[in-house]
This record gives structure tokens, C-alpha cells and sequence, in this order.
């Protein structure tokens, strides 16, 4: 992961100082690494042959993270209703968000959603909803499967609904033993002050052209610039621009005869 060195050294220092917060909240822009850092703290929390800088990668249940399968990592993210399920929870669709993911980390809400929609036919508010609160509640009722720290992602927390807000007010406050929550935001401000006030919030930076450049090291920097305008600035954009092998020249020439019809 690109930058933000101060955050990782300070993720790594807590699990070694014995100091891990049980329940924190990462915010960022869209496109920056807020979900990266928190999947590889979770991994080097459980890692069993930790590095100075970074989990080791090899070990069972490095490997288990790095498909996000650990038995003992629970996945909560924005969701449509659907009909055809009785429960209104992330488990409905937790594949097809491992493989948005896995793909690209710095990927967008909206683009989420735009799978979601295709997936399901159906074009909605996504949000997470009290079916999500109750039956983590049920789950963190078990003990753990097998790691040390069982570690809960919650992806756009600013999209629960009100009763789901509520419901997780307690497990953020006092966690059972041995668990973790990890909330990947993009804006406090639509979070409750009593779910605010329950989490420690680490402010994640935007990547610097230098990360960018360094993110991408077979392209120029010309060529990256142009693409940052374009994007905004986010990576999880700029991958998809370069993983679709777009060729630049002719999209802005494309682009510029496009608005001069639409203009017309």
C-alpha cells in the first residue's frame, strides 16, 4: 500500500504494544487506501509469523485473508432489498463483493452498486439494515474459530439505517472478548455522535502523485497526471482506466467530438 506510513507504522505499533483498539473507524475520499490498510491490519492482527513491517503472507491464515475467507472474518457492506430473501443482510451477496474487491481495493461505492444493480435487476437505495445488526450479534455470540482477534469490516457504515445504528451501538462499545471492528468511511458526518463517540477514527490521507508513480511504474508520468484529472485523484478509478488498457489519445479525441454533439 501506497503511503499514509505514519497510520501503517502506527497500526503496526498497536499490535505490538498490545494497544489494538476494539472498535475504529478508518475515513478517506473515495479511491484512497482506507479499505487496503484495514484488510491488512486485520491480516497481520491473526498473522502467525508477523514481519517488522507486514503479516508474512505464507502462513494458513494469511492466505485465508488474502481471498477474504477467514472463518473468523465477518463482512458487512451496503446491500439493495430483495425479495427473494428473507433476511436483508451482506451474506446474501458476499461473493460477489469479495470478487469486486479482490480485484481492486480502491474501488468506489457507486460501482458497487452498479454490480449489485445488474446482479439483481433491480435498481435501489442500498443500505445496511437491522437484519445485519441481529444476526451479528447471533454470530458474535460463538467463540472464535481459530484466530486470536475475530475481526468485523464494516464498509460505508454511513449507510446504516437508523434501528441498525442502534443495534450496533452496544457491540461497539463493549465487543465480546477477543473481537475487532474495523468501519471504512467516507463521511463521519453521516454517522450517529453516539456511534462517533464509541470509535477511535484515524483520518486516511489521499495518495501523493509520488504514490501514484510509484503505483504505477511502467507508465509515465504524463501519462498518469492526465489520468488523475480525470479520475479525481482516485485511484481505484485510475486501476480500472489502466486495467481496461484504454488508449488515451483516442478517448480525449472521442471524448471532445462527444460534448461537441451534445452541445449542438
Amino acid at each position: 500500500i501506497q503511503g499514509n506510513n505514519i497510520i501503517k507504522q502506527q497500526l503496526i505499533d498497536s499490535v505490538y504494544n498490545d494497544r489494538v483498539g476494539h472498535s475504529q473507524l478508518l475515513n478517506g475520499k473515495c479511491g484512497s487506501a482506507k479499505l487496503s490498510l484495514a484488510l491488512a491490519y486485520a491480516q497481520y492482527l491473526n498473522c502467525s509469523s508477523r514481519l517488522e513491517e507486514d503479516s508474512c503472507g505464507r502462513c494458513s491464515s494469511c492466505k485465508k485473508y488474502k481471498s477474504l475467507r477467514h472463518p473468523d472474518l465477518y463482512l458487512i457492506f451496503p446491500i439493495i432489498k430483495s425479495a427473494s430473501s428473507k433476511l436483508t443482510i451482506s451474506d446474501n451477496y458476499v461473493d460477489l463483493w469479495r470478487d469486486y474487491i479482490l480485484n481492486n481495493p480502491y474501488r468506489s461505492f457507486n460501482g458497487w452498486i452498479d454490480v449489485l444493480s445488474s446482479q439483481i435487476n433491480k435498481l435501489a437505495k442500498a443500505g445496511i439494515y437491522k437484519d445485519e445488526a441481529n444476526v451479528l450479534h447471533k454470530k458474535l455470540g460463538f467463540k472464535n474459530y481459530e484466530a486470536q482477534y475475530r475481526v468485523v469490516i464494516i464498509w460505508m457504515p454511513e449507510k446504516m439505517n437508523l434501528e441498525s445504528s442502534n443495534s450496533l451501538l452496544k457491540l461497539l462499545e463493549e465487543p465480546p472478548k477477543g473481537t475487532v471492528f474495523l468501519l471504512i468511511s467516507e463521511n463521519t458526518d453521516l454517522l450517529l455522535p453516539t456511534i462517533k463517540s464509541r470509535l477511535q477514527i484515524t483520518q486516511v490521507n489521499d495518495f501523493t502523485l509520488e504514490d501514484m508513480i510509484n503505483y504505477f511504474p511502467n507508465k509515465e508520468e504524463s501519462e498518469i497526471l492526465k489520468v488523475k484529472k480525470i479520475t479525481n485523484s482516485s485511484l481505484g478509478k485510475m486501476i480500472t482506466y489502466f486495467q481496461n488498457d484504454i488508449e488515451n489519445d483516442n478517448f480525449f479525441e472521442n471524448f471532445t467530438l462527444w460534448m461537441r454533439y451534445v452541445y449542438k
